[in-house]
């Protein structure tokens, strides 16, 4: 891929968040409230009837609903969902309405109610903010949000009702960045940048990282999971994902925190365009030696015509093989620097 081709790429990655924003507002504005102020994270599509149902129904459960809404024919008396939803005799397979009505999730929409999940760092250790008591997660950790300079979290509750999730603590609307943590006796231990209804991206795991050390906290004895930085994919049991938080792959605070922003100070001064140039040219060099030196082996070789043609099969398969898997050169060029250059760039 050519340097015009990572720029290419890279607005291609700010219109689709744009175009995200722009949908998300259509929909409805309290999705994109605070987007303007700083809060970049916008909650995940999956999650928007939840956010804007006036009963906060649990997501997975509404989207069945939904789908059958869908289903029906269009019709110019066909009501909106929410006013086909309106209509209790309606049922879902799977999902009867009692479920559908039972299970809600918490929002917090006014100040005060958020204000009780709102945390302070005091002197690097992490206080409930009105009572000032440490917080002690446990080791199954807390989930939270950072949204306006203000640290938000709690446990996360699936087994009762009303959930407690992400887009819990401030309503739905977007947020700098989300993820979990297990804090011991206030101090930070482990950082997990997980979220389904936000996806923290890199960048949002940085503005993280700088929030902690502007207000002291000391990330020397801090594990942050960077299996998504680090392209760990999740192995398979019995044909079955491992979870997350079963897949981590640790690296120190510090040294994630120092890698981010290197990586966004070569995206801004456009490091990576010349990178990309400079690798794509030695894998398109390299590319001809390796065919070259089939080409000849193939040649040379003393066999009969049926037993060369497998020969140079297998070892052209065999030398592609060893620059990319699945022998796309360009491939391959974005796959020797995608480490370094899957950060999305925020002013």
């Amino acid at each position: 891929m050519t340097a015009e081709g990572m720029r290419a790429k890279r607005r291609t990655t700010y219109q689709n968040m744009h175009e995200i924003v722009k949908l998300a507002t259509k929909y409805s504005p309290k999705l994109v409230k605070g987007y303007s102020a700083g809060n970049i994270s916008v909650v995940d599509k999956k999650s928007w009837l939840e956010v804007c149902d006036r009963k906060h129904r649990y997501g997975a459960n509404l989207r069945a609903y939904y789908k059958e809404w869908k289903r029906q024919p269009m019709e110019p008396t066909k009501p909106s969902f929410w006013e086909w939803l309106d209509d209790e005799s309606i049922e879902v397979a799977g999902v009867p309405r009692t479920k559908l009505e039972r299970e809600t999730v918490l929002y917090c929409d006014t100040a005060a109610e958020r204000q009780k999940f709102a945390l302070a760092v005091q002197n690097g250790v992490i206080v409930h903010e009105v009572s000032q008591e440490i917080v002690e997660t446990g080791p199954d950790g807390w989930i939270f949000v950072l949204r306006d300079g203000v640290l938000y979290g709690s446990h996360k509750e699936t087994k009762k009702i009303p959930r407690i999730h992400h887009t819990s603590f401030v309503g739905g609307e977007c947020v700098q960045t989300a993820g979990m943590m297990v804090i011991t006796n206030g101090i930070i231990k482990t950082i997990y940048p997980h979220s389904g209804h936000y996806r923290p991206s890199e960048y949002e795991l940085l503005v993280l990282l700088r929030f902690l050390v502007n207000n002291g906290v000391d990330l020397s004895d801090v594990d942050v999971d960077v299996q998504r930085i680090q392209k760990v994919f999740r192995i398979s049991v019995n044909g079955t994902l491992v979870k997350k938080l079963d897949n981590a792959h640790f690296w120190n605070a510090y040294r994630v925190w120092y890698f981010l922003e290197e990586k966004h100070v070569a995206w801004k001064v456009g490091l990576f365009d010349e990178l990309v140039e400079t690798v794509g040219e030695k894998t398109r060099i390299h590319m001809a030696l390796a065919i070259s030196e089939i080409v000849e082996n193939s040649i040379m070789g003393e066999m009969n015509d049926e037993t060369s043609e497998i020969a140079f099969k297998d070892s052209e398969s065999h030398a592609l093989s060893i620059l990319h898997p699945a022998y796309d050169p360009a491939s391959f060029v974005v796959g020797a620097v995608k480490q370094l250059t899957t950060c999305e760039v925020q002013p």
